[in-house]
C-alpha cells in the first residue's frame, strides 16, 4: 500500500491510476458525480481542502480504497540511535 503523505502526491496517484484505466477526466467526474473541475485540481494536489465525501467518491470511482494507519516510520533521531547501537 503507498503511502500518500501530501495533497499532490494523493493527486498524482489518482491521475496514474485514471490512465491505467484509459478514463479521461471526464469519464472519472462523471462516475464520481463531481465536476471536472474538481477532477482536474483534486489531480493537481489543489484540493487539499476538498470535502471528503467528494475525494472518496473519485477514489471509489477508480476502485480504489482510502486507507488511514498508523505511521511506523522511525524518526531520524531512532534510526540514528539504532544505527549507533548496532539495532535493525
Amino acid at each position: 500500500m503507498d503511502l500518500v503523505p501530501t495533497a499532490l502526491v494523493l493527486g498524482a496517484r489518482l491521475r496514474a491510476e485514471r490512465h491505467a484505466q484509459g478514463l479521461t477526466q471526464a469519464q472519472l467526474a462523471e462516475r464520481a458525480h463531481v465536476s471536472r473541475a474538481f477532477v482536474i485540481d483534486l489531480e493537481q494536489g489543489r484540493r487539499a481542502g476538498a470535502e471528503l465525501a467528494r475525494v472518496l467518491a473519485v477514489v471509489r470511482a477508480l476502485g480504489l480504497v482510502l486507507a488511514i494507519g498508523e505511521d511506523r516510520r522511525k524518526t531520524f533521531d531512532e534510526a540514528l540511535d539504532d544505527l549507533l547501537d548496532g539495532t535493525p
